[in-house]
């Protein structure tokens, strides 16, 4: 009877030993773009993970399993470049066959995959495509691009209500799936980029915390991650200090700069970007407004070129002090204000207090005429 039980064991062992784990098959067609390799990317830069599959017989086919699920990336490679970005996709331990066609400077990629939270991602793009009607968003694109700004003009007076009316379909989905992973997706993001406030933020994280299956996900960490970092940068808080270089590579500290002045502003903007540029013609105006009552600026490039950043101070007739350490978007100061987005502003008193918290722009010069009134 003994030897029969121990039998009976080790057969149960054996056989919990050889039951398959959970794992998923994701398989790139390279089609004819001359890629060698592929990445499977989390594109983390703490827990960075990174599988590189060769192209054989025009395929890459990448095997493992997850726990759950991650969002992760496919990335094509060729000899002596950079990798390119192809497609980004919930993995999960289900099969995906991923194809994707050039597309002006980007690939669009087509992902067939049963796995549950990449299917509902499909159906969603497909809710807000139908928003769309029978406009087609990508050519339109395209004759943007090319054309002069009288085509823009003409071509957003189209695209501007259809945009809004996918807007207002996304949100709908959202707000009828309020316990869905792409609304905390949607969540983690509007969080990163200030389109919604830190009571939102937190309303979302207590919601999602009380999900068991979600207990770790990166997504609701990393949520709960930006809005301790946003709390920390919330109105009455320490602004947080650094020290940068100026244009002739003198180190210039924060803590020494707004004594100087009754608010200054911290203006995160770089020379490539579009819009901070755009924007430079009405700061300079309302810093000739307010200078002379206390208003002071310091200028916090994310640029990379510093003869880049030095023409666009000149051209823009930027007055004011600037600093960088010209490392693009993984600017020292950039990640002590959780800056994913910019033009982007924070606006403290004389003794470092957080007054002002990434305002629009249309609120900048409202807030100084109350507070230096």
């Amino acid at each position: 009877m003994k030897n029969l039980f121990i039998l009976a064991v080790a057969a149960v062992a054996a056989l919990s030993c050889t039951e398959k784990k959970p794992s998923y098959t994701v398989t790139v067609n390279a089609g004819d773009e001359g890629f060698t390799s592929f990445i499977l990317t989390n594109r983390d830069k703490e827990n960075p993970i990174a599988d590189t599959v060769a192209v054989v017989d025009k395929k890459a086919v990448f095997k493992g399993s997850v726990e759950g699920f991650d969002i992760r990336s496919i990335q094509g490679v060729k000899e002596g470049e950079e990798p390119v970005n192809i497609a980004r996709f919930f993995l999960e331990n289900a099969d995906y066959t991923i194809s994707f066609t050039p597309d002006g400077n980007h690939f669009h990629a087509d992902i067939v995959s049963n796995a549950p939270i990449q299917t509902e991602k499909d159906s969603l793009n497909k809710l807000i495509e139908a928003a769309y009607g029978e406009t087609d968003m990508d050519a339109l694109e395209k004759e943007y691009m090319a054309g002069n700004k009288k085509i823009q003009d003409s071509i957003w007076a189209i695209v501007e209500p259809l945009l809004q009316k996918g807007e207002e379909a996304e949100k709908a989905y959202y707000a009828n799936n309020p316990l869905s992973v792409l609304t905390l997706e949607d969540a983690l993001s509007s969080a990163r980029y200030a389109q919604i406030d830190l009571d939102s933020a937190k309303k979302v994280v207590e919601r999602f915390a009380a999900v068991p299956s979600l207990a770790g996900c990166k997504l609701l960490t990393d949520l709960q991650t930006v809005v301790e970092k946003k709390e920390a940068l919330t109105p009455g808080k320490q602004a947080p200090d650094f020290t940068l270089n100026d244009t002739e590579g003198n180190p210039v500290k924060f803590s020494e700069v707004y004594p100087k002045n009754k608010v200054t502003m911290i203006d995160f903007w770089a020379s490539w970007c579009g819009p901070c540029r755009n924007f430079n013609p009405t700061l300079t105006k309302i810093y000739a407004k307010y200078n002379k009552k206390g208003f002071g600026i310091l200028g916090v490039s994310f640029d990379k070129d510093k003869d880049k950043w030095l023409e666009a101070i000149k051209a823009d007739k930027l007055v004011w002090q600037h600093v960088s350490d010209l490392k693009f978007w993984d600017c020292e100061a950039g990640k002590l204000y959780n800056i994913m987005s910019i033009p982007q502003s924070y606006f403290v008193d004389s003794e470092g207090k957080i007054l002002l918290a990434s305002p629009t722009h249309d609120q900048i010069e409202s807030f100084l005429a109350e507070y230096l009134k």
